[in-house]
């Protein structure tokens, strides 16, 4: 499973029924929180003030179903460090352990304000695409490069209204997570 407890990851450990755990976790960037409880060799999964009873089982490496009701679902997911990459429904989506408040304290705005400067590749593929040229203006969502991981394309967008400063990539490179694929400057 790709979820955390409290700063814990949680692998494929083994639960005692009637056991109830806690998880946050951030999902792009928003902090969610839900609770799991094994009964009966299923899990009663609440989070947003919904309760679904679901069956879990990891199929192959990378690769969960997810029943509940009588809806099957299979959730793709590619590790990276501390990071879950998963693909499910058509969406992309990162998962990861929140940072503390001492972690958040020592990166200020200062940090959140490089993140948005440095775009990064959100995990290991190829670069098919760079939409823009350096010196380019952008707008933000705007769609700077396309990069293809596990037979899919993700779009690579703008988080600030701005300019290109530099490109570090090009079509055919292949990039690992977190590799940074353009650099941006904001409007003076």
């Amino acid at each position: 499973m790709w979820l955390y407890r409290h700063g814990r990851h949680w692998g494929n450990g083994v639960w005692e029924v009637g056991v109830k755990v806690d998880y946050e976790f951030l999902i792009d960037d928003v902090l969610k929180k839900i609770t799991l409880e094994k009964k009966e060799g299923r899990y009663v999964v609440t989070a947003d003030d919904l309760t679904y009873e679901a069956d879990i089982q990891s199929i192959s490496p990378g690769i969960i179903s997810i029943l509940i009701g009588d809806r099957s679902y299979r959730v793709y997911v590619v590790k990276d460090n501390n990071k879950r990459y998963l693909y499910f429904q058509g969406h992309n989506f990162t998962v990861q352990e929140p940072l503390s408040d001492s972690v958040r304290a020592l990166l200020g705005e200062e940090g959140s304000q490089e993140d948005k400067l440095m775009v990064k590749a959100p995990m290991p593929g190829k670069v098919i695409k760079v939409n823009v040229k350096e010196n380019d203006e952008v707008r933000k969502n705007q769609t700077l490069a396309i990069v293809e991981a596990m037979k899919m394309e993700n779009e690579i967008k703008s988080s600030i209204d701005g300019f290109v400063r530099k490109i570090h990539v090009a079509e055919g490179d292949l990039v690992d997570s977190e590799k940074p694929l353009i650099e941006l400057k904001c409007k003076e």
